[in-house]
């Protein structure tokens, strides 16, 4: 098992009884299962979405959170998708959230997957459209240009590889290249 916060599940969603770790016939992987029902509980990968805000003179936003994991670290604007939105919705509404920033015509920059915590970052780069300013889970907020990443301070590896695919992505298009 992973250390995803739903594997350490005890009951039985379904009947309520006592989940047992097993390996259920014609699977291969050791899941939590009820040995009264046989309900099945995969652990899947949570889905986080966010967004690179840019605006038009080149810079990108970035919050500083103020709420663990990381606290203290770079981010930009995302969070867990609620049920019912979009990946684009989901993004849209922690932009806002987190730096009370509104942003349009999302782009899809890339997918990374945490495999540890369990979760899959769907970004996008965005346009930003206004000001922004710190929400309530981010300590503040500061636009970058590619070069003044504070690389050193940034909270996760996924957040390191897309910011690194979005200063390629800059680079390839100032040099014209089709993708």
């Amino acid at each position: 098992m992973s250390s995803h916060p739903h594997s350490f599940g005890r009951y039985c969603m379904l009947c309520g009884q006592r989940l047992a770790s097993a390996i259920p016939g014609g699977d291969t992987k050791r899941r939590l299962v009820c040995m009264d029902c046989g309900f099945i509980h995969y652990v899947n990968p949570r889905p986080v979405a966010a967004t690179i805000p840019m605006r038009a003179d080149g810079r990108i936003l970035l919050a500083r959170r103020a709420i663990e994991p990381r606290r203290g670290t770079w981010v930009f604007p995302g969070g867990y998708m609620d049920a019912g939105e979009t990946a684009e919705e989901a993004a849209i509404r922690e932009t806002l959230e987190e730096a009370h920033l509104e942003v349009r015509d999302l782009s899809l920059l890339g997918v990374y997957t945490r495999t540890g915590p369990g979760v899959v970052v769907i970004v996008y780069r965005a346009i930003a459209v206004g000001e922004a300013e710190a929400g309530d889970e981010t300590s503040e907020i500061a636009w970058f240009r590619p070069g003044e990443i504070p690389w050193e301070q940034l909270a996760f590896d996924s957040t390191e590889m897309a910011l690194r695919d979005y200063v390629l992505w800059r680079l390839r298009s100032a040099a014209g290249e089709s993708f």
